[in-house]
């Protein structure tokens, strides 16, 4: 009889250790990360410089605007499924004259990888090898120079991008 009680306590026990708890995704865990960037002055690269009315849009007929801000610090998503976007950068956004428009057309191109976070939460998409170019022909660019801080985005709450204007 002993050995029957053992018997069931040791199989209520495995029982009790193999479930697992109920997964809830917790408002920490990190997710697919933004890309941020900073704007600094070409002139003083040390100084944070915001650009004047900013609109940020994806560069497709119709595109979305996905900011239109005055601060020094944007973060904008990338496509998890494609290795490859652009986004228009026009400063002057607010202008009544066209002209003072200025727009800059940036690819940005990476690799992604996805990433298991968890059962509740599933993957992420990490993006690896990032690239970014524009036309520097272009003699009006109100973009002076990028230079891309981190290489591996898989943290937002870092900057992996500077523009200087």
């Amino acid at each position: 009889m002993r050995k029957l009680i053992l018997l069931f306590l040791l199989i209520i026990g495995l029982l009790h250790t193999s479930c697992e708890r109920d997964d809830i995704c917790a408002a920490t865990t990190q997710t697919t990360p933004l890309l941020r960037i900073e704007f600094y002055d070409a002139n003083n690269i040390s100084i944070l410089k915001a650009p004047t009315n900013l609109e940020i849009t994806t560069a497709v007929e119709g595109g979305d605007t996905l900011a239109l801000v005055n601060t020094s610090s944007v973060a904008i998503p990338l496509n998890t499924s494609v290795d490859q976007l652009v986004y228009s950068f026009k400063i002057n956004s607010l202008e009544v004259d066209e002209d003072e428009e200025n727009t800059d057309d940036l690819a940005i191109s990476y690799i992604r990888q996805e990433d298991f976070v968890s059962s509740a939460c599933g993957f992420r998409v990490i993006y690896n090898d990032l690239e970014i170019t524009r036309d520097a022909l272009n003699d009006g660019n109100w973009i002076q120079d990028i230079d891309i801080l981190n290489t591996i985005i898989d943290n937002d709450t870092i900057t992996h991008v500077t523009i200087f204007h």
